[in-house]
């Protein structure tokens, strides 16, 4: 379907990852059937594609090359995406903006390919065997390479998400503006960016 009124030639694909035959028989969506799925769309422009806990591998990949107008892909939970998956991922969807690849079969190495997706603001790759170090020095490389400081990764539910070096930079940058106003100014009142000022005079636990 379209993404909004606005935008009625891109559109938003959902596949499910797995479906129920007969009396409870799972089948999962494998590279033949995504396959088969994606040329039924015929030309449509697919903006964000969307196939969750199916059997799909770097195979299926290649069914959406040419969809240059790509920019959020949600692969998760689809054990045997590998590494050869993001080398394509980064090869075909160089604008791609969002990528989930929690609970895949890539690794440290998958990032390495990842390094050419210079305008990607958030990554999932939780459940995989990237690890936290390099995902963080991944992280500082999109920024010294290509400028991109507006990038978000997770890599686990007990390990902390490394925000956008950008989103850092502003929230200290606040955090010191008020720290410096509230030095010189008794009567000073905490505000966030252009978000109203609030009153500290009073605090209650």
């Amino acid at each position: 379907m379209p993404i909004s009124e606005q935008s009625p030639d891109l559109y938003y694909l959902l596949l499910n990852g797995q479906t129920i035959i007969g009396e409870d028989v799972r089948v999962k969506l494998d590279d033949e059937d995504f396959v088969l799925a994606i040329n039924e769309t015929r030309t449509n422009k697919i903006y964000q594609l969307r196939t969750r806990g199916g059997m799909l591998t770097h195979n299926a990949i290649d069914s959406i090359k040419g969809q240059d107008q790509l920019r959020y892909l949600d692969l998760s939970n689809n054990k045997l995406i590998t590494d050869l998956a993001c080398k394509k991922i980064a090869l075909y969807f160089p604008r791609l903006e969002r990528l989930n690849l929690f609970n895949t079969g890539i690794s440290n190495k998958g990032l390495t390919y990842l390094i050419d997706l210079q305008e990607l603001k958030q990554l999932h790759v939780g459940l995989t065997d990237v690890t936290w170090d390099v995902a963080n020095e991944f992280r500082g490389k999109m920024e010294s390479i290509g400028g991109n400081d507006d990038l978000e990764i997770t890599t686990g539910f007990n390990k902390p998400a490394l925000g956008s070096i950008k989103h850092g930079k502003f929230l200290r940058a606040t955090y010191q503006s008020n720290v410096i106003a509230g030095q010189l100014n008794p009567n000073f009142k905490v505000g966030v960016a252009d978000e109203p000022a609030k009153s500290n005079e009073k605090y209650e636990e």
